[in-house]
């Protein structure tokens, strides 16, 4: 397939598909067209929901059907896609299909721009596929040209234990030279108030604060808001100088919604996909922190909107008041509102029902879908993105 035969508005998504909810390609899709891609999905899985309901069914697709969908795609010329997203494969044999189609793909079309989210587990959760995937997507590393991984994925793929932002450095230096990695999006990590504190990162913007419900209600808390051991989260973007020997890295605080959630993943990694290399005239940040501030600012705020429609929906209080743009301080105009996340158990014990009916659970997990589709506006306004800083490594390690 020759170079010029590339479409540049069109992607290729290779993962999960569920009937109901939004991960995997549910995830993905809709907000890639938001933002005017073309997108052509494959599904490795399809089921009737994410695990996160408990029950779930549907099947796998073989590593057979997936190289006969493949074949179809090249033989009709339908592989123009300049753009590829790859997220959950739940079996190796299906895992080398898909890393040898890349690889065809690379090998013809080295400029082909390839997200890899190399889905493998999570911290206290560990593997959810098999052990046998960790090895196939190490060899993958070197087709990619970003990959989106977790804290669990990173220390998985670089062998180093995080405990520390030295540590940090050498896992995410690991991953650049072994594999001639160009960019790593590091979704994110809990590290210490104090620690954060130290790299002197900025705020939330303006625009997610003002979403907030007013006052500040206790399932939010705010970057750098606790004790010093507590933790915030922080998302690193991290690109491997060409023309030296280091990385140009960025580090960007994110506050915690007290929440449950899926699909996260899944949106950040399209949307880092979606505005790497595209930087628009405002921005003046290279083309990985353009990217991952875009897609942190989309995620952040449908996380809390998503988060404050389930409150309302199952009737906590407190959830529907929005912070205005200079919000006034006096509690008395603003009374503090008790809004607290009932537990499933309180909430079983208030209106009992069979406990092995599955809808018992199922009901208030599709209140915490990702509203993808409802807050589409936030997705194609894009907003002035997510502050972060770049780090000075050598300042940072004295």
């Amino acid at each position: 397939m020759p170079i010029e035969d590339l479409e540049p508005g069109r992607v290729l998504s290779i993962q999960s598909h569920v009937v109901s909810g939004y991960v995997g390609n549910r995830a993905a899709t809709f907000p890639l067209q938001t933002l005017g891609y073309d997108v052509d999905v494959v599904n490795t899985v399809q089921f009737s929901n994410h695990t996160g309901y408990g029950h779930t069914n549907g099947h796998k697709t073989t590593p057979e059907q997936l190289r006969a969908i493949f074949e179809g795609l090249s033989t009709n010329g339908l592989a123009t896609h300049s753009r590829i997203l790859t997220g959950y494969v739940p079996g190796a044999e299906a895992l080398k299909v898909v890393a040898e189609q890349i690889r065809k793909v690379r090998e013809v079309n080295p400029e082909v721009i390839y997200v890899l989210d190399p889905v493998m587990g999570d911290m206290g959760t560990g593997l959810y596929v098999s052990e046998d995937v960790v090895p196939i997507y190490k060899d993958m590393l070197q087709l990619a040209t970003v990959i989106t991984p977790n804290q669990f994925e990173v220390e998985l793929l670089s062998g180093i234990n995080i405990t520390s932002l030295s540590s940090l450095r050498a896992a995410l230096r690991h991953l650049h030279t072994t594999s001639n990695l160009p960019h790593i999006a590091f979704s994110s990590i809990p590290l210490p108030i104090s620690l954060v504190a130290s790299l002197d990162l900025p705020p939330p913007p303006e625009s997610y604060l003002r979403l907030l419900p007013n006052p500040t209600p206790p399932w939010y808390d705010a970057v750098g808001i606790g004790e010093p051991e507590d933790e915030v989260l922080v998302c690193f973007a991290s690109t491997w100088k060409t023309n030296g020997d280091d990385m140009d890295t960025w580090a960007f605080a994110l506050p915690t919604i007290r929440g449950y959630f899926s699909g996260v993943g899944d949106l950040f990694s399209a949307m880092v996909l979606a505005h790497f290399d595209n930087p628009d005239s405002r921005s003046q940040l290279p083309s990985l922190p353009h990217a991952v501030s875009k897609a942190l600012l989309t995620v952040q705020q449908i996380l809390l909107k998503t988060h404050i429609h389930s409150l309302i929906k199952s009737g906590s209080s407190g959830a529907a008041t929005p912070r205005p743009l200079h919000h006034s301080t006096n509690e008395q105009s603003h009374p503090q509102h008790q809004s607290v996340i009932p537990s499933d158990a309180e909430l079983d014990a208030a209106k009992p029902i069979n406990p092995r009916d599955p809808r018992r659970k199922a009901k208030r997990m599709r209140l915490r879908e990702l509203r993808v589709v409802p807050e589409r506006a936030l997705i194609a306004n894009g907003g002035e993105g997510w502050a972060g800083k770049r780090l000075n490594w050598s300042r940072v390690l004295q």
